[in-house]
């Protein structure tokens, strides 16, 4: 079935970082933002979408009652942030199936070490709802038995598999943080936007988990965003730009799919396999209608750099082992064979749980990224390491 969504709105939190309001504060502040980019009332939204709810975030009746809303269709996801692109595609689906005219992607989240200190189940930085603790311990190639509880850890463990394998080195590592920290630079609302990072300044860094040093770690954020999906005739009707949502693919759950920071074939969570060979297509491009040489930038979750080199060879811009060396050699900036996360990404603009990248790739179809703008961007992939995907394309896209 063809999709017939597009983005037609827009919106975050004023500030990210530490603000001091609440979560329903921050979820108001990117939807008015949102539906004034669009030129909507609230009364034209008639879905939601959230992967967040309380404590950290707002749950979707919540922020119904509050906001006033009056939703035919709703859907809440599991607290993670890697559901990004699924939160995208069910509203996708619901407009183009008919079961709500204008969707909003809205999601906020605080920290412990924000405005969650007020709160009383907020007993860590995690919020206390790390997955890892779940029994049997959860996709991050780590195990609690082993007293590894943090994300970090299982990020940590693949970077060091990764360099043992390939022979990778942390200078090699550094241009993604680095490269990431220009980008933030360039964007007002990144909270590293004042921090200038070099390879130099980098290397002197510690190492605080493994090879991973603090510029390799994403900071932790209160902030909030929203996206409006509808279909082309209405975002034709409010006569904003047209920014498809072109290709879709899911998550998958395999035992070589498990360890969400590792691509395929690395042997870091279940499967015992090395070997990877990507596709010469996949589902994402052939129903977007695209190849992979014809996307003009590359988008993916990234709290820690290392997810940049498992993007890469997860998605076929590199093959196994070369993208460490592809990184080191060519960066990650607009003057690369591919700019990746130009908003700065979750290292630089803050961990906005993939919709800052989000809403960075309808900026840079519009030609709204200003400094960071891809010269003639008309089609942007967004991939993860295991596996989901989302295209976005402009009318330049025929």
């Amino acid at each position: 079935m063809k999709l017939d969504a597009c983005v037609v709105g827009l919106g975050t939190s004023e500030t990210i970082g530490k603000p001091g309001r609440s979560a329903l504060r921050l979820e108001f502040e990117s939807f008015q933002a949102a539906l004034t980019d669009a030129n909507l009332q609230k009364s034209d939204v008639t879905g939601m979408v959230t992967n967040w709810g309380t404590p950290r975030g707002v749950d979707y009746d919540e922020f119904a009652v509050a906001a006033g809303l009056d939703l035919t269709w709703v859907s809440q996801l599991w607290t993670h942030g890697r559901w990004a692109a699924t939160a995208v595609q069910q509203a996708a689906m619901a407009v183009t199936m008919g079961l709500a005219d204008v969707v909003a992607v809205i999601n906020s989240a605080v920290t412990a070490t924000g405005y969650a200190t007020e709160l009383a189940p907020m007993s860590s930085p995690l919020g206390g709802v790390d997955e890892a603790f779940r029994d049997g311990g959860g996709p991050y190639g780590n195990w609690t038995v082993h007293g590894t509880p943090g994300a970090g850890v299982g990020a940590a463990l693949v970077i060091q598999q990764y360099m043992d394998r390939y022979g990778a080195t942390s200078k090699d590592l550094a241009a993604i943080p680095v490269g990431l920290r220009a980008y933030g630079q360039l964007n007002p609302l990144a909270v590293r936007r004042d921090e200038p990072l070099s390879i130099e300044e980098y290397l002197a860094q510690p190492e605080l988990m493994g090879h991973m040093r603090s510029a390799d770690m994403c900071p932790a954020v209160d902030g909030a965003t929203c996206l409006l999906v509808t279909s082309e005739e209405r975002a034709r009707e409010l006569g904003r730009p047209i920014v498809r949502l072109s290709g879709m693919q899911g998550t998958p759950a395999t035992r070589d799919s498990y360890d969400f920071f590792s691509r395929p074939g690395m042997g870091s969570g279940v499967s015992p396999r090395y070997d990877y060979v990507a596709p010469k297509t996949f589902p994402v491009l052939e129903m977007a209608g695209v190849s992979r040489n014809d996307l003009d930038g590359f988008f993916t979750y990234d709290p820690f750099s290392s997810q940049i080199w498992m993007a890469l060879e997860r998605w076929g811009f590199c093959a196994a082992g070369e993208a460490a060396a592809y990184c080191s050699e060519h960066g990650i900036g607009l003057d690369s064979p591919l700019p990746m996360n130009t908003n700065g990404g979750s290292l630089a603009e803050g961990h906005l749980y993939g919709y800052g990248h989000m809403i960075e790739m309808v900026r840079q179809l519009r030609g709204e990224a200003g400094v960071r703008q891809i010269d003639g961007a008309k089609s942007l992939l967004w991939g993860t390491p295991w596996g989901d995907a989302l295209v976005m394309t402009n009318e330049k896209v025929s």
